[in-house]
Order: C-alpha cells, then structure tokens, then sequence
C-alpha cells in the first residue's frame, strides 16, 4: 500500500516521506519533523491509521495537519478524524487531486 501511495502522490508532483508504520510516523511528528500531509491506511501495524489521527489532532501542533486515510474497511469513513476518506480501491488521480486541494486551502 505504501508504494501507490507513494506512486499516487509522485504522480501528482508531491514530495513522498515513507514511514514503515504508525508508531514511526508519530514518532517523527512528535519530535519536530512535521510534513504539509499526511496520509495512512487505516490497517497498519503498531499504531493504527485511526490511531495515528487521534494523536495528531491531540497535539496542537498538528491539530490541523491535513490527513488522508485510505482503508478496504467498510464505515470506517465514519470513525475518523480524517480530512479525507478513500475506499481501496482507490482512485491515484483523485488521491493525488485531494491532496493538492488539502495542500492548496492550507497555503490561504
């Protein structure tokens, strides 16, 4: 999942910083290195993609980070924090288009 990420948001012109879990993730936001988005599956190991939200929007430092959660998982649209939601399949244009929308309102 992390190389159509990748691949998704490479495709769209975005800058791409893999981490290889949730727990990594979130380690390397709590300690100053913040990217402009986010994006996770919902399905991850450590620290789960819902997880990974909760914590972010506690820490007012990245309350307002943009996040996009892709998941196969039925309703999980609803349980999140996410300022996007994309079922798997996903579509990588549209991915890569909400990304930049996300990135673009940020900049106002």
């Amino acid at each position: 999942m992390r190389f159509l990420l990748r691949l998704a948001f490479e495709l769209g012109g975005h800058q791409v910083e893999e981490a290889p879990n949730g727990l990594v993730a979130i380690q390397r936001v709590e300690n100053g290195h913040a990217p402009d988005l986010v994006a996770t599956d919902l399905m991850m190991p450590l620290l789960n993609g819902a997880e990974l939200v909760d914590r972010l929007r506690a820490n007012p430092a990245t309350a307002d980070l943009p996040v996009i959660l892709v998941s196969a998982s039925r309703g999980a649209e609803r349980r999140t924090g996410a300022d996007a939601f994309f079922r798997k399949p996903f579509d990588s244009r549209e991915l890569a288009e909400c990304a930049s929308r996300l990135l673009g309102s940020r900049d106002r």
